[in-house]
């Protein structure tokens, strides 16, 4: 084997100075690749949400479909005004449910439990 010749001797305050800029370069590599795993995962998020909007606003569409269709359905049954009258109370009927569905879960997501009853 080589022998590696003796490392200079440095004062205690130049290498601890050393440290302090080897650390200081640590952290901003370290930031660089989370900033740059953040934004990777970002812009996939990005592809997901476009997607999902977009599938969004065409259930929106066919829902408004549907409840034209049953418009035109019930109003011979029941007449302009009964029919309209049936679909908006049923509307929001389901849009009430849904909403008082969704406070429950809510209430139960951020519910503060005491460490005795977790299981």
């Amino acid at each position: 084997m080589e022998e590696q010749p003796p490392p200079e001797q440095e004062s205690i305050p130049a290498l601890v100075s050393r440290l302090i800029d080897d650390g200081e370069q640590f952290v901003r590599a370290e930031l660089k690749l989370y900033r740059a795993r953040l934004l990777f995962r970002l812009d996939e998020a990005r592809n997901a949400i476009v997607l999902a909007v977009l599938a969004l606003s065409l259930v929106q569409a066919v829902i408004v479909a549907a409840l034209v269709g049953l418009l035109f359905v019930l109003r011979p049954l029941l007449g302009p005004g009964g029919a309209t009258a049936t679909v908006v109370a049923a509307g929001l009927g389901v849009a009430g449910l849904l909403a008082f569905l969704a406070w429950r879960f809510l209430l139960r997501a951020t519910e503060i439990k005491d460490r005795d009853d977790r299981r």
